[in-house]
């Protein structure tokens, strides 16, 4: 079995908010004999699959190859021989990723499996198959920093996309906002006073789907409340007739994570769902990010709802 690994004096980054410390270690794993294929896909769950999603958008906007998340217990049948998978599972015993795995293997599929352990790693090493071997002893929602970094090199090595070299060139600003969220009276705790006894429903553009869906999952995971999450425009074409009619969306508040650098377009269809919500007495709280690249703002947000939700914890 062909294993990437951090070198064993490398410090383990266990704090969520060193998210950019573990990317950064994780970029840092050497890689050798990644396959390559033409056609790639990503399986996991939970948080491992949340490292996925990162990388997806990255490539969505970036490389001619898609790169899809498989988020359930069937692979798409269009994975074959051709494919590439790899196989995220923090503990390397979810269940659903398991069985995804066996699916791979049984299609003939060249497999790379991001681990800790568990069972997913006893199964490749009987295959032979490449393991990016991470560091153990970490909660799953904890981890992420150390998953995205493992993807995006595997990724790289592949060929589909410069996710690798995108994330060393951001991790200085990523550092610097992650500090600013540390002082009093930041974003992130101003963001959790206004969500307190309300239930948050996390919109954002959908080049920044994956940082909603971070949000949603760890205002659950840290603050134990229920949450939501949704992309815009796609909200425009159904859900706002649900928060304007209604009487029940007061309870809700929309927080909505905007780019300054949006289009004309988007920025116009945003503040017309804005008025449209004041009109009928719900006031969002907007977030606007800045950066050089989605993946750079991305990760941004992630940093960001990682801190509110650790917030509300305190705040509720």
């Amino acid at each position: 079995m062909v294993f990437s690994e951090p070198h064993m004096s490398e410090k383990i980054f266990t704090d969520p908010a060193e998210m950019p410390e573990q990317i950064g270690a994780a970029l840092k794993f050497s890689m050798n004999n990644v396959p390559k294929r033409p056609k790639v896909c990503i399986c996991g769950a939970g948080t491992s699959a949340m490292a996925g999603e990162v990388i997806s958008d990255l490539a969505d906007a970036s490389s001619g190859v898609p790169v899809p998340v498989v988020r359930s217990t069937e692979l798409p049948k269009w994975v074959d021989v051709d494919t590439a998978v790899i196989v995220i599972s923090y503990s390397g015993n979810t269940p659903e990723t398991l069985a995804l795995y066996e699916q791979a293997v049984s299609r003939g599929c060249d497999i790379v499996c991001i681990t800790s352990g568990g069972e997913l790693i006893k199964r490749a090493a009987a295959k032979n198959y490449h393991t990016v071997n991470i560091p153990s002893g970490i909660p799953a929602g904890d981890a992420l920093g150390y998953m995205i970094g493992c993807a995006a090199s595997v990724l790289e090595e592949m060929g589909i996309c410069g996710s690798r070299t995108e994330l060393s060139s951001i991790l200085p600003s990523l550092t610097e906002f992650r500090n600013g969220l540390k002082r009093n009276g930041n974003e992130a705790s101003d963001i959790a006073l206004a969500m307190r006894g309300r239930i948050p429903a996390v919109y954002s553009l959908i080049n920044f789907r994956s940082a909603a869906m971070r949000w949603k999952m760890r205002i659950g995971e840290n603050a134990g409340i229920t949450a939501f999450c949704g992309t815009i425009p796609e909200y425009s074409h159904n859900e706002i007739v649900g928060w304007t009619g209604d009487p029940l969306s007061k309870e809700f508040i929309p927080m909505i994570l905007c780019d300054d650098g949006s289009s004309g377009v988007i920025d116009c269809i945003k503040e017309a769902l804005s008025g449209v919500l004041r009109n009928s007495g719900i006031e969002p709280y907007e977030f606007r990010i800045s950066g050089k690249n989605d993946l750079e703002k991305n990760l941004k947000l992630i940093i960001l709802g990682d801190f509110v939700s650790a917030y509300l914890a305190n705040v509720t």
